[in-house]
C-alpha cells in the first residue's frame, strides 16, 4: 500500500507547490490513500480548496480539520468537498489489498489550549476527553491502524521548533494512547527539522508542507494492493 499525506497547504498560499509536487508523486508510482492533516485553507477560507479537490475527488482521499480551518466553516468544507472521506474525533474502516485498515481522524490534541482557544472556552479537559476519545477509536479491530492529526501526535516530530511551543504544537499521543497505530500522520510544526521518528512499532510522520517542501511517501510493504483496487469504504463514519 501506498500513502500520500501532506497538511499546512494554507491555500492559496503554497497551492501551486502542492500540485506541482503531488503530479509528479502520481507519475512516479500513484498512490492507494491520500492523506490531508489539516490547515488546508488560509484562515478558514474554504473556497481556496477546490484546486486541490479538483485533483483528488475521484481518489480515496480522508482529510481532517486543523486549527486554521475555522469551526464556523467546517460544515461548508463537508458540503462543498463531499467525496473526501472528513474525520473530526472519529473513525473510517476501509477494505485495501486483503487488509482492514482503520483511519481515525482528529484535529489532535494540545498540552496546553491556546490564549485564543481559552477565549472560546477551550481547557485542559477538552482535549482530555478529546484524547479519550482517540483511544477508544485506535482499539477498534483492524489489521493496520492510522492515526491522522492535524497537531503533533508525538513531540519528537516538532524538534527544531522553539522549544517554548512546544505544549502549543501537539501532545505524546502515541507515546499514550492503549492501541498504538502502526502509523501517525501530522502537520501543524512548519520548522520541524525531524520529520520521522519510530515509537516502537508506530512511525510518526510530519507532513507539514512547509517543512517538507513535498508531499510526503508512506509505502506500507505488507499491504500488498492491485493497482486497479477500488474497494469502497467498509463502514460509515462513527
Amino acid at each position: 500500500m501506498r500513502i500520500l499525506a501532506s497538511s499546512d497547504i494554507h491555500s492559496p498560499k503554497w497551492t501551486g507547490k502542492f500540485l506541482i509536487s503531488l503530479k509528479r508523486k502520481i507519475v512516479d508510482g500513484g498512490f492507494d490513500l491520500f492523506v490531508l492533516a489539516g490547515d488546508l485553507a488560509e484562515r478558514g477560507g474554504y473556497k481556496h480548496l477546490y484546486p486541490i479537490y479538483e485533483e483528488l475527488k475521484d481518489r480515496r482521499c480522508v482529510a481532517v480539520f486543523g486549527n486554521e480551518d475555522f469551526r464556523n466553516f467546517r460544515e461548508r468544507y463537508k458540503e462543498e468537498y463531499p467525496s473526501f472521506t472528513w474525520l473530526d474525533d472519529s473513525s473510517e474502516v476501509f477494505r485495501i489489498g486483503t487488509k482492514r485498515v482503520l483511519v481515525v481522524g482528529s484535529e489532535g490534541v494540545l498540552q496546553r489550549p491556546t490564549r485564543f482557544q481559552r477565549l472560546l472556552g477551550i481547557d485542559e479537559s477538552y482535549f482530555k476527553k478529546r484524547m479519550e476519545r482517540i483511544d477508544e477509536l485506535l482499539c477498534e479491530e483492524a489489521d493496520f491502524r492510522i492515526l491522522v492529526t492535524h497537531y503533533a501526535s508525538s513531540l519528537e516530530t516538532v524538534l527544531g521548533e522553539k522549544e517554548s511551543i512546544y505544549p502549543y504544537l501537539g501532545y505524546p499521543l502515541v507515546e499514550k494512547v492503549r492501541c498504538a497505530p502502526d502509523i501517525a500522520i501530522h502537520g501543524h510544526a512548519h520548522f520541524a527539522k525531524r520529520t520521522l521518528y519510530f515509537n516502537g512499532k508506530t512511525k510518526v510522520y510530519n507532513v507539514a508542507l512547509p517543512a517538507n517542501q513535498d508531499v510526503v511517501k508512506i509505502d506500507v510493504p505488507n499491504i500488498v494492493t492491485d493497482s486497479n483496487d477500488r474497494d469502497e469504504r467498509e463502514k460509515e463514519v462513527k
